[in-house]
């Protein structure tokens, strides 16, 4: 068994490996050719008599954290052909990443997986992260002052970018996106289709935008923006995108339905990734009548990978500077969208 780095002639190979997981190869395949940061040395290999059998890939990010953007190793596509299971194959290749993610600079990593105790044998810590659910959202005021449109990214890419960096660069753990982050994000992130729309003031700028996919079946916001003192555009923005889930065939329900804090009745809601780093938002939310429901969920890891980096990074001693990131992470105060997830 042989254990390395993919070469750049074995990226097909990689891939049609992958193709056995969702049977699906350009789900793969988006990200590899898209992903500016993808690099064959972070794609890890077994290889069985010459045949590529396993891999693990690390996603290169640069995480806000402390006003920092720091280093951060993201582990997916995490496969293994299955005959060639039960072998150890993706535990030799985990113990590699780790390797690979020292000798690389990285200084965090996080992966995302329900197998927590695997995971957390080589090092990774289950974190709980909050998802937020809007009942009945199809209520919250959708026009006014606003107008929402298409995004199109020619016309408006520069706007949200911006909105981007002043409002989810306000948060602990989202992606630092470049120009070339974001336009390689467009199309991967939906895989491959998603409902990206932006809302407009009466002056013709951004006031605030969001984007939407089908997440495991369910449409889900994954990620969202406005400007200051915006949240009237965000709320009509949440308005518009749940009155268009309700039109689709198969629109989100909670079971049988049920009751807010309030007490109040609801039939459908509206996954968002998150809104609990937000309580201005979710007070708005509440006094539109859609007071937030939270789920947790614990199956988002984190890993300190360098705590000496940290330390000089953050001019404080290792074990302080890995503790202060952690912290951080697991702060219901921080965000990680879905749509950076890999």
């Amino acid at each position: 068994m042989e254990l390395r780095q993919a070469r750049p002639s074995e990226r097909d190979e990689v891939l049609d490996l992958l193709a056995h997981w969702f049977n699906n190869r350009d789900f793969f395949a988006r990200y590899n050719l898209n992903d500016p940061a993808f690099r064959d040395e972070l794609c890890l290999v077994a290889l069985d008599a010459g045949r590529i059998v396993s891999t693990v890939q690390i996603f290169d990010r640069k995480l806000n954290l402390g006003g920092q953007a720091v280093a951060t190793g993201g582990i997916g596509s995490v496969y293994t052909l299955a005959d060639c299971r039960k072998r150890g194959l993706a535990a030799a290749l985990m113990r590699l990443s780790v390797d690979t993610l020292e000798r690389e600079g990285f200084e965090l990593s996080l992966l995302f997986a329900e197998r927590l105790e695997f995971y957390g044998s080589f090092g990774w810590s289950s974190v709980t992260r909050i998802f937020s659910v809007l009942p009945n959202a199809a209520q919250l005021p959708a026009g006014g002052d606003f107008a929402i449109e298409p995004f199109d990214p020619a016309r408006d890419l520069a706007e949200v970018s911006s909105i981007y960096a002043s409002y989810s660069g306000r948060f602990d753990s989202t992606v630092v996106r470049s120009e070339s982050y974001w336009r390689g994000n467009l199309i991967y992130a939906g895989n491959p289709d998603e409902y990206f729309v932006v809302c407009r003031a009466r002056d013709g700028r951004i006031a605030a935008y969001a984007r939407a996919i089908r997440f495991y079946g369910f449409p889900m916001i994954m990620e969202y923006g406005y400007r200051p003192a915006g949240a009237p555009a965000m709320l009509a923005t949440f308005g518009h995108i749940a009155n268009a889930v309700e039109k689709l065939p198969k629109p989100y329900f909670l079971g049988r339905g049920g009751s807010d804090p309030e007490g109040r009745s609801y039939e459908s809601a509206l996954p968002v990734t998150h809104s609990a780093h937000d309580p201005e938002l979710e007070a708005a939310l509440a006094a539109a009548g859609c007071a937030v429901l939270h789920h947790e969920d614990n199956y988002y890891m984190w890993r300190v990978i360098s705590a000496e980096r940290l330390g000089r990074r953050f001019d404080l001693p290792p074990a302080a500077a890995a503790g202060k990131v952690m912290a951080a992470v697991r702060n219901p105060g921080s965000v990680f969208w879905t749509s950076d997830r890999f």
